[in-house]
């Protein structure tokens, strides 16, 4: 009997070539073929806690998407190994952090008033979470010949860094930056990490850029800092969620030093979702012919 890979939505045709020696079945099969299913490989949103009840003889859950934070983990039993998508995401989101960068040091988000644009070319860059996306926002940094400070956990590439530092560190060391890039995944460590007493502690002419989760800021304690400093800048492609799904409406966007996109920076224009599934496709087989893949997620960070 073949193993059998339950997926949220149509798999494209290169990801289902990848998956070709595995039964491939859309949500919504019958119970039994549910139930033998061992690969779930699925976007967080819509995958609900009864599924995971009824997916008997679950082995793997691959997100096609950066984030987990959205998956009903507490409904995933311990044997169950979960792995994200990041990797998929790395190119386009890290481009994306650097237009909104750009754009902040510029001034493009400024509405109606003259302002000083910023100079970033040999200045120092702040990226917190050194994962992939985040390593690449690094590596596009060292092009401007900027010092690269990283804040993580860990490292994907420790190469790309002039300093690195641990998380219980991040308040001593963003007030040396010019410039901060979060690309955080949301976790309970991550949560609220970015309140009035960090952001206070920034230069007074700082710019940040978040895309990792909008809940990784304290919303409310970012428009006060943003009030009291008119100098610095924000901008944001994650925003925070209302009863469970983001939002776009905050009262930040009356601030000048504000802006933002509306969560798009994972796919640009004239692409397909194809690269996410392929990307999925091959960490799932990779996992059912070895036991091994990349971008495992530890539960313990998120229950």
């Amino acid at each position: 009997m073949r193993t059998g890979v339950l997926v949220t939505g149509s798999v494209p045709g290169e990801a289902a070539a990848i998956l070709s020696g595995y039964d491939v079945y859309e949500v919504g099969a019958s119970e039994d073929v549910v139930g033998s299913c061992e690969v779930l490989m699925a976007w967080p949103s819509r995958v609900e806690a009864g599924l995971i009840g009824k997916m008997t003889s679950l082995r793997m859950v691959q997100s096609l998407s950066a984030g987990v934070d959205a998956l009903p983990l507490a409904a995933i039993p311990d044997t169950v190994e979960v792995f994200s998508n990041a990797g998929a995401y790395t190119e386009p989101v890290a481009e994306h952090a650097w237009g909104l960068l750009l754009g902040l040091a510029k001034g493009v988000q400024t509405r109606k008033q003259r302002t000083i644009p910023r100079k970033l070319r040999g200045r120092t860059l702040l990226v917190v979470g050194a994962g992939e996306i985040g390593s690449e926002v690094a590596m596009l940094g060292k092009s401007l010949q900027m010092r690269i400070i990283g804040v993580s956990r860990s490292f994907k590439k420790p190469e790309l860094y002039d300093a690195r530092h641990h998380p219980s560190d991040l308040k001593n060391v963003i007030g040396s930056a010019d410039a901060v890039v979060l690309s955080l995944p949301l976790t309970k460590q991550t949560r609220d990490l970015i309140d009035y007493d960090t952001l206070a502690r920034c230069g007074q002419n700082v710019l940040v850029v978040n895309v990792g989760r909008g809940e990784t800021v304290v919303e409310e304690d970012l428009i006060r800092w943003l009030k009291e400093r008119p100098g610095s800048r924000y901008a944001t492609d994650v925003f925070w969620k209302r009863e469970g799904k983001e939002v776009f409406d905050t009262l930040a966007w009356e601030l000048p030093n504000f802006g933002g996109t509306l969560h798009n920076s994972g796919v640009p224009l004239g692409e397909t979702l194809t690269v996410p599934f392929v990307r999925a496709a091959q960490n799932v087989r990779r996992f059912l012919e070895t036991g091994e893949a990349a971008n495992r997620v530890d539960l313990a960070d998120y229950l």
